[in-house]
């Protein structure tokens, strides 16, 4: 085998390793003191605002893929991979140091709010439940 398709090969084999391990969820600390202990960077309201809305793709407590598209009017679409879809809205709030929350269609109307840390890897966003501090998704952009 000539030296350049050897070289090919192995770029595209080391191409295709890393997207698999891109599309790994990496583990989260349980809670918000678990996540602080562990040095993790808070995600402010600015930075939300900024830079959560768009396509996301999660993992939730439940073991569920969930795929959202956060639209910049402040609507959402909702899909899940048990074939769940549904309708929505979304913002993002100073409260409680900046928080997204989420209202479905399917749910009455009633908020969903979660908190955000940096996860290591600097791509995903791992959320927790406001109230008991408890990790319920990691999530990251979706192209």
């Amino acid at each position: 085998m000539h030296k350049t398709a050897r070289t090919l090969m192995l770029a595209a084999a080391i191409s295709s390793t890393s997207m698999a391990l891109a599309q790994e969820f990496p583990p989260a600390p349980p809670d918000i003191p678990a996540a602080e202990a562990a040095g993790l960077r808070r995600i402010d309201a600015t930075e939300l605002k900024r830079d959560y809305p768009a396509k996301r793709i999660a993992r939730n407590l439940r073991g569920q893929t969930v795929h959202t598209d956060l639209k910049s009017d402040g609507t959402l679409q909702y899909a899940d991979n048990t074939g769940v879809t549904d309708t929505g809205s979304w913002s993002v709030t100073e409260r409680n140091g900046g928080m997204i929350c989420r209202a479905y269609s399917k749910q009455m109307g009633r908020r969903f709010c979660a908190i955000y840390y940096a996860a290591p890897d600097g791509i995903h966003y791992f959320g927790y439940n406001p109230e008991d501090k408890a990790w319920r998704a990691t999530t990251r952009r979706e192209e």
